[in-house]
């Protein structure tokens, strides 16, 4: 589930960075277009950063539930 958590967290990383930019100059947090870039960059880098984490705590689970069983039964 964290695998599919973290890849959604990535897609949505563009649209809701380039969203908290504009919601911060339209509602007067930043004065100046290129601080509302600088919001919608820190933004997106905290969503990527979460998102890698969460991907790379999925992958040994990911990775246990791909694995043939070892035991055989006769």
């Amino acid at each position: 589930m964290k695998l599919y958590l973290s890849l959604f967290l990535a897609a949505l990383c563009m649209p809701v960075a380039s969203l908290a930019g504009i919601f911060a100059i339209e509602l007067g947090y930043v004065l100046s277009f290129r601080q509302a870039i600088g919001v919608g960059v820190l933004v997106g880098s905290v969503i990527l950063i979460l998102a890698i984490i969460m991907f790379v705590l999925s992958v040994p689970s990911t990775m246990q539930r791909s694995r043939a069983p070892s035991c055989r039964s006769n």
